[in-house]
C-alpha cells in the first residue's frame, strides 16, 4: 500500500508487527523487540511518534502540506504536549539516534532523537514548557554543513 510519509512517497509493507492499543498507547511487537507509540489523526494526516522519531503519514500528498522542515534537521513537536527533559544544549556534537529532549504527550513519554549526526544548532524549549502541535523544538544541523 502506497503513503506518503514525511512527504516522501513509500510503498508500506507488512514486516509480521504486531501492533496492540492499550489505552492512548500503541504497543509494537517485532522480531527485535517490543516498543511503545503514539498515532494522532488529524485531518488527512496521521502523526506518529515511534522509536523517538516522528512521522507524518497521508494516503496523498496534499502539496500545501509539504514542509520544508521534512529532513532540515527541524525537530517539531507531533501534538501539544510537556517537555519533560531537554538532555542536550546548542553547539553540542551529537549521534544519529541520541536524545535531545523528551515530550509528553497523551501519557507518554517520547524522545527525540538526532536525524543524523551534527550539531545542535537551536534548543527552542526548556523543561516544563507547554508547546503546541507542530512547535519546532530543536535543530540538529548535518556534521559537515558547519565546516566539521
Amino acid at each position: 500500500m502506497k503513503r506518503f510519509v514525511n512527504g516522501d512517497e513509500v510503498e508500506l509493507q507488512d514486516d509480521g508487527a504486531e501492533i496492540t492499543r492499550l489505552g492512548d498507547r500503541l504497543y509494537v511487537r517485532t522480531p527485535e523487540g517490543t516498543f511503545t507509540a503514539v498515532a494522532v489523526r488529524v485531518g488527512d494526516v496521521t502523526h506518529v511518534s515511534y522509536k523517538g522519531r516522528q512521522f507524518q503519514v497521508e494516503e496523498r500528498q496534499n502539496r500545501a502540506r509539504v514542509s520544508s522542515h521534512v529532513g532540515s534537521g527541524e525537530l517539531r513537536a507531533p501534538m501539544p504536549g510537556l517537555i519533560v527533559d531537554v538532555r542536550r544544549q546548542v553547539g553540542d556534537a551529537i549521534k544519529k539516534g541520541e536524545t535531545i529532549l523528551v515530550l509528553e504527550a497523551m501519557k507518554t513519554q517520547q524522545p527525540f532523537n538526532a536525524p543524523f549526526d551534527g550539531t545542535v544548532t537551536q534548543i527552542s524549549v526548556s523543561k516544563g514548557d507547554q508547546v503546541t502541535d507542530g512547535s519546532v523544538l530543536a535543530v540538529v544541523t548535518a556534521a559537515g554543513v558547519l565546516g566539521e
